[in-house]
């Protein structure tokens, strides 16, 4: 009978009925939370003609004024007449959105109707989009130099990098406590003979990630970070190269600190270049966590570090990378490689004194000091057979400044005769409650292979990442006290 009342009602092949109703893949479209006048990813939903005839949309709209646009068949809104759904056939339909955040500092719902009109029957498709207003910073396309030479970053809603932000020659920026900073691909923040101080709390954390808050990206690497392109000449003509850099990549800089950061899913998360202060360290770095990077979390090219508490973990290459000498003085880290998304070569903590120039020829650059205290260098890649996790490859080691003082490490060094290596714990696996879920804190079961010394640590370490008092029996190697 249905059938009979629909062929019935048909002018030029189309079904012509009013109760003849499309279908939807979804009656509500979410977009998570999108940053205003950056725009939306792109979301796409079907509409469904499940009958033996074609039916007509005489119309597709938005409200006037729409913050959302789609496109349909080709076609862009804010709207769309005449289109044609062939029998028991579909249509893609495309919807973005841009924001506007009427100065809004709070997070807001952004709330409309896309409208299809068949046969003069309404149906709607509901779009929910959640906005944020930003400070937002850079541009794309070179270097973007911040406006004020000491710039502080307030928290009262979140800041957005789009290229490389620089912060130039004796300049300082100051990123206060609890300020999330989302960072478009292939940029990041260039530091040149400045400083950068990034002033957080324990639970009031300064964030670095990248800018797509869909789901699907919470826990992806590589999303952000400074990205170098040149022209080179092949063999094809000229051709684009890329190298990437940190994504907090400071160069000579006069005494930079980061306190109570988080920095994850990026490509590289922090590069050192080059001392920048003769007496002291181009970076304090200390209480901070380092995690999911598609390369290195720590990388220094003889560079200045000293710091304490950090947790630096789950990189596809190195957790830290200190090489062509430098200067670093680290107490209390944990460097945990527990790399899953793909397979590993390089170990997790790596230290060398050289580089090879263009011409092949092997430049050999000073360990001015390199002192690790109570610090854990482990990784998965320990239990395969002449991996190393721990790797100290230095050229005229004699002539080097190396100490490493109850550490327990992944490495064939014979610590037993080597005066740079005291009461270290090699070839035995750390106590960590769960390091293939992240959870790198140590349980009270631990046994003697998990003990630190206090002697000479650096002035802070009293107290572990979670800021809880290191009593004597829970006195342990890396960034956290034993759980009691």
């Amino acid at each position: 009978m249905l059938m009979f009342s629909m062929n019935s009602c048909r002018k030029e092949g189309f079904i012509t009925d009013s109760s003849a109703s499309l279908v939807f893949s979804q009656d509500t479209v979410l977009f998570d939370t999108v940053f205003t006048t950056l725009g939306s990813t792109t979301k796409v939903f079907k509409v469904y003609n499940n009958f033996n005839e074609s039916i007509l949309i005489s119309s597709i709209s938005l409200p006037e004024n729409s913050q959302y646009v789609f496109n349909i068949d080709g076609v862009d809104g804010p709207v769309v007449e005449n289109i044609e759904v062939l029998p028991n056939d579909s249509l893609y339909v495309f919807v973005e959105v841009t924001i506007d955040p009427g100065n809004a500092n709070l997070p807001f719902l952004i709330e409309e109707d896309i409208v299809f009109v068949t046969n003069g029957n309404t149906q709607n498709v509901h779009l929910m989009a959640y906005g944020q207003d930003a400070y937002f910073h850079g541009g794309l396309g070179g270097l973007n130099v911040i406006a004020n030479c000491n710039e502080v970053w307030m928290n009262d809603k979140p800041h957005v990098i789009y290229g490389i932000l620089a912060v130039d020659s004796a300049c300082c920026l100051t990123i206060q406590a609890g300020t999330q900073v989302y960072v478009h691909a292939k940029s990041g923040i260039y530091i040149y003979k400045g400083c950068i101080n990034i002033d957080g709390d324990l639970g009031n954390e300064v964030v670095f990630q990248g800018d797509r808050l869909e789901l699907q990206y919470a826990n992806i690497p590589g999303q952000w970070g400074i990205q170098l392109d040149f022209v080179v000449q092949t063999g094809f003509g000229p051709e684009i190269a890329s190298v990437s850099r940190g994504g907090i990549w400071l160069n000579q800089s006069t005494g930079s600190v980061i306190d109570y950061a988080i920095i994850k899913n990026g490509g590289i998360g922090i590069q050192i270049d080059t001392t920048g202060v003769a007496a002291g360290y181009a970076l304090e770095i200390k209480n901070t966590e380092i995690d999911n990077m598609s390369a290195i979390g720590l990388w220094s090219q003889g560079g200045s570090i000293t710091g304490f508490n950090n947790l630096i973990t789950d990189c596809a290459q190195s957790c830290a990378a200190f090489t062509i000498g430098g200067k670093y003085r680290m107490d209390h880290c944990t460097f945990g490689n527990y790399w899953n998304l793909g397979a590993r070569t390089a170990p997790t903590f790596y230290v060398n004194n050289y580089y090879e120039d263009i011409n092949q020829n092997l430049q050999i650059r000073t360990l001015e000091q390199a002192e690790f205290r109570n610090c854990i260098m482990y990784g998965s890649n320990a239990s395969i057979e002449d991996f190393n996790e721990f790797v100290i490859d230095l050229e005229n080691p004699e002539l080097q400044n190396y100490f490493f003082y109850y550490c327990l490490l992944d490495s064939d060094i014979d610590v037993d005769n080597d005066l740079s290596h005291f009461q270290q714990i090699k070839k035995q696996v750390p106590f960590f409650v769960d390091p293939t879920i992240g959870d790198f804190h140590v349980p009270s079961n631990a046994d003697t292979r998990m003990e630190g010394n206090a002697a000479g640590t650096l002035s802070g370490t009293n107290f572990d990442l979670d800021n809880l008092f290191r009593e004597n029996l829970l006195y342990v190697k890396g960034c956290y006290r034993k759980n009691n």
